[in-house]
């Protein structure tokens, strides 16, 4: 089973599940090597499970493909989870072109040269396999003060959707996973302060993560809270609904620089 973005947060709890829970031998990918390294020592030696770490940076294509090439050398993987993910939060022009083109070849170029390689394969092994896109809510509803985080997820929501049909009848899997906010190394920065209530446990989402996998599902949300967000955006009128949004999220920044503007 391959993990991508394995060292922290969704990742990691997913890895730690696959191993505890399903046995599941690991090929685990993050860039901090480390934080891979004790994933693997912990793993290994509490579970009786393999687990190859393999220290890449997403955002560049060569390291992509050095990830396939080691991940396939000598061994069939049955399912990958493309976890892997980068956001910003705040003004979209707080984000400059560099940090924007980082963010669209680790969400999106990764995953589009990593599924062009493993469904292919997958087919090929004739066991059923399947993939995980691991997306976000912000890929079926716009974020405001998310802005380019949100189009690179819905990107995967339609790039995961689409092929689910394709590969359907080809007897492998492609479900997408679209969690709300998590309480994770990403959301940790103090511009979230105002929105941990909202923020989903890591390791509940990351058992809902597995399942969609398990049950080859279209594309899930996670949690009940999130369930009925989903239901609501169809219900209100999506301009209604992502103002509100747009307010929280304002209010979250306005109070972070209020209290940093008091510090000065």
């Amino acid at each position: 089973m391959l993990v991508t973005g394995a060292s922290s947060g969704l990742g990691e709890a997913m890895a730690r599940q696959l191993a505890k829970r399903y046995g599941a031998n690991l090929v685990v990918v993050a860039r901090r090597a480390d934080r891979l390294n004790a994933l693997k020592a912990e793993l290994e030696g509490s579970t009786g499970v393999t687990v190859h770490p393999i220290v890449a940076d997403l955002a560049e294509l060569g390291d992509v493909d050095r990830v396939l090439e080691e991940a396939t050398n000598g061994r069939e993987l049955y399912a990958a989870v493309l976890n892997a993910g980068i956001t910003h939060f705040g003004s979209w022009d707080e984000l400059d072109w560099s940090g924007f083109a980082r963010m669209q070849a680790v969400n999106n170029t990764s995953v589009v040269r990593l599924v062009t390689h493993l469904l292919p394969m997958l087919e090929r092994q004739g066991q059923q396999g399947g993939v995980l896109l691991v997306a976000s809510m912000a890929g079926l509803t716009p974020l405001p003060y998310q802005a380019m985080y949100s189009a690179t997820k819905a990107f995967l929501v339609h790039l995961g959707a689409s092929l689910h049909h394709e590969m359907w009848p080809r007897q492998v899997s492609v479900s997408t996973f679209v969690p709300g906010g998590i309480a994770t190394e990403m959301t940790e920065g103090k511009r979230f302060n105002a929105l941990r209530s909202w923020l989903m446990p890591v390791e509940e989402c990351a058992q809902e993560a597995l399942e969609t996998l398990r049950c080859r599902r279209y594309v899930h949300a996670p949690g009940l809270l999130y369930r009925w967000g989903g239901k609501l955006t169809r219900l209100l009128p999506q301009r209604m609904f992502v103002a509100g949004v747009a307010a929280q999220y304002r209010r979250s920044l306005e109070l972070l620089a209020n209290e940093e503007a008091k510090l000065r």
